[in-house]
């Protein structure tokens, strides 16, 4: 099966979710969600195949007036295990999923770095990083997918949540403090067409992109950053930029575009649960 049949199977299940009852609807959401999560090292394919064949034998039930707890029990847990145990285990798709999520990481925080010709682009710390941020964004599915079924009660939920935000403190604690000696400078008009290069390839991604609403909270910070990065290596404007109160302005600008993000991020997610 291609990429375009499973975004097809995807598509499917996206819109015959829409006939379920509210019921049904968040028996099979949270099946859903578990499933997808927790067979992150298993085929992907295969299991777009069976989430669609349960929806369909629920939508089936609730038109005989049964709902999905009583056609397939009340412990779906059970039920999704049973269904990730039937799924072959796929390391190549594993691998394609976080080398991608890697990408993504690298070309979407790249052009915040090249802002300031004279600071260089660290490589390495680039590298660690977004290494870092993956593992962090499997931890964080991986939670998403137990906390489903397991964790009920509020301590254990905000136990989870404060674990989280070790781990995101944690994150911007190495961002901060990491330097290699792997450093690239790229000033002048090579800067420029670097900068260019990558926000044009940027833009070619998100328009390719079928949902833009999943990545629209990025673009700000990446156009922003594409422009100031542009005039700090234009004379008229680098000299200003360049500067004490320049530097706190761009700090400024782009930590109010990150938290704006970071609220766009949190809606859309709330948006893509319903």
């Amino acid at each position: 099966m291609n990429e375009l049949e499973k975004s097809e199977l995807i598509e499917m299940n996206a819109v015959l979710q829409e006939s379920l009852t509210n019921e049904n609807e968040k028996y099979y959401g949270n099946l859903l969600v578990y499933i997808r999560v927790m067979s992150f090292f298993r085929d992907v394919e295969k299991s777009e195949e069976l989430l669609l064949e349960v929806l369909k034998d629920i939508l089936d039930a609730q038109e005989q007036g049964i709902s999905a707890e009583e056609y397939f029990g009340k412990n779906p847990k059970k039920v999704a295990d049973d269904i990730i145990k039937q799924l072959p285990i796929n390391l190549l798709d594993t691998a394609k999923i976080v080398l991608t999520a890697l990408a993504a990481y690298s070309i979407f925080s790249i052009l915040p770095k090249l802002i300031f010709p004279d600071e260089g682009l660290d490589i390495g710390s680039l590298l660690i990083i977004g290494v870092y941020w993956t593992v962090m964004a499997v931890f964080a599915l991986w939670l998403l997918g137990i906390s489903l079924y397991r964790f009920k009660d509020k301590i254990t939920k905000l136990m989870c949540l404060l674990v989280f935000g070790l781990a995101i403190s944690i994150g911007f604690f190495i961002s901060f403090l990491v330097t290699t000696p792997f450093k690239v400078y790229l000033t002048g008009n090579a800067g420029i067409a670097v900068i260019v290069m990558i926000t044009g390839l940027v833009f070619y991604l998100f328009y390719k992109e079928k949902d833009k609403m999943l990545w629209a909270p990025f673009i700000p910070i990446v156009v922003t950053s594409a422009i100031l990065g542009i005039l700090t290596r234009i004379t008229i404007f680098s000299e200003l930029l360049s500067s004490t109160d320049g530097k706190i302005g761009i700090a400024v600008t782009l930590g109010i575009l990150l938290l704006l993000q970071y609220g766009f991020i949190f809606f859309n997610s709330k948006r893509l649960n319903k």
